[in-house]
């Protein structure tokens, strides 16, 4: 039985209630300052496999509470080992940054479609590190090179973000954990899910957390889990920004702490969440067949353990590409503005379906056309 706390007077506390054996999630998230569980409740999640995860206040993954891991004790010598080797642990480390590259190249090509070509200066430095980073063959070189992709894609976010966001930047730790503004806000929630997917991915097929490959490890920290989360970190970029774009947070979705710490509601927390969950079960395909992201971000976990005890030769966390599109692009929304009637009555575009999408193409927010009236107007373009 789950309830929701008194967060509003003016609104009544939701409540659920699982049956056994019919749990239609897979795992559970908590968000919030005090309430209690039981150890009832516990033991039932981890009968069921079901991870339970606790935010902070700030939005970060504070405790986490795993099923019962493989028993698999030569995959973990086997990944200390690979740890201690030089060449396999910079072989791991540079497929996780050459991945996270590559997204990074594909979210600013994304954006492209709405606020126009990459500035030159921005590309010659993304196309000097891309350059680099594939002549790179050490690892403190190869985090310097991720350090200054990371500083040129979000240079260029603050410049394509609109100011009312007051988004400046996201490389120093106060941003990160701290967050001053909404952009920044809903990061870091956005982040804290995709690490848990990470944890329960790596816990599923028996990775030890605390032994990465690309960041060390560090007491309290999960190195591995955040190399995982690398490749996979444009999922909750594109979701943050449409959500955004969209205007589907606004003022009144954020509050400040006493510590000037900006934290969203729960109401807000809970519309991005059903939006990551929509973006994390989107269907993407690999090696013939369609899996959801959080599925695939399991699979990689698996791939990487494989390739740590020798069962597989190579890992490409770059694969598979994601398919980036916009319904919003310049071209389509001059199109639908610049369309007649009788453009549309020859494309088999509805008069009624006309005006609603003009309605949506004179505004500067995001806007989502229907498969059918997208593939006409797309062909109307080329």
């Amino acid at each position: 039985m789950v309830r929701n706390g008194f967060c509003d007077p003016d609104v009544e506390p939701e409540r659920f209630e699982i049956q056994p054996r019919n749990a239609h999630f897979d795992s559970v998230v908590i968000d919030g300052h005090s309430g209690n569980i039981s150890l009832d409740a516990i033991k039932w999640l981890m009968r069921h496999d079901i991870p339970l995860f606790i935010l902070d206040y700030n939005g970060t993954l504070l405790s986490s509470t795993l099923p019962r891991e493989p028993v698999n004790g030569p995959l973990k010598i086997a990944q200390v080992e690979a740890y201690k080797d030089p060449a396999k642990r910079f072989y791991m480390a540079k497929k996780l940054v050459e991945a996270k590259a590559q997204r990074t190249l594909d979210v600013m090509k994304w954006l492209t479609a709405r606020y126009g070509a990459i500035p030159v200066t921005v590309q010659s430095n993304l196309s000097g590190e891309l350059e680099r980073l594939s002549q790179c063959a050490d690892l403190p070189r190869l985090r310097s090179i991720e350090g200054r992709i990371a500083d040129t894609y979000w240079r260029y976010l603050r410049r394509v973000l609109p100011a009312k966001l007051g988004f400046t930047s996201r490389m120093h730790e106060t941003h990160q954990m701290n967050a001053s503004d909404p952009f920044n806000a809903l990061l870091n929630y956005g982040y804290a899910i995709l690490e848990t997917q990470c944890r329960k991915a790596l816990n599923s097929v028996g990775l030890e957390p605390t032994v990465g490959f690309l960041h060390e490890a560090r007491q309290t920290k999960y190195p591995l889990v955040y190399d995982l989360q690398e490749p996979y970190r444009w999922l909750v970029d594109t979701t943050v920004i449409s959500c955004l774009e969209s205007c589907r947070f606004g003022k009144k979705d954020f509050y400040r702490m006493d510590n000037y710490v900006l934290r969203l509601t729960p109401e807000a927390a809970r519309r991005l969440i059903d939006a990551l969950r929509i973006k994390f079960n989107s269907p993407v395909q690999y090696k013939g067949k369609f899996y959801s992201w959080d599925t695939l971000i399991r699979l990689k976990a698996q791939e990487l353990a494989n390739y740590v005890v020798g069962k597989r030769t190579n890992i490409d966390f770059g694969e598979p590409k994601p398919v980036l599109h916009r319904t919003d692009s310049e071209a389509i929304r001059n199109r639908i503005l610049s369309m007649t009637t009788a453009d549309a009555n020859k494309l088999g575009i509805r008069k009624n379906t006309l005006w609603h999408i003009q309605q949506h193409a004179k505004t500067a927010k995001s806007f989502r056309i229907y498969s059918k009236t997208r593939t006409k107007l797309s062909q109307s373009t080329t």
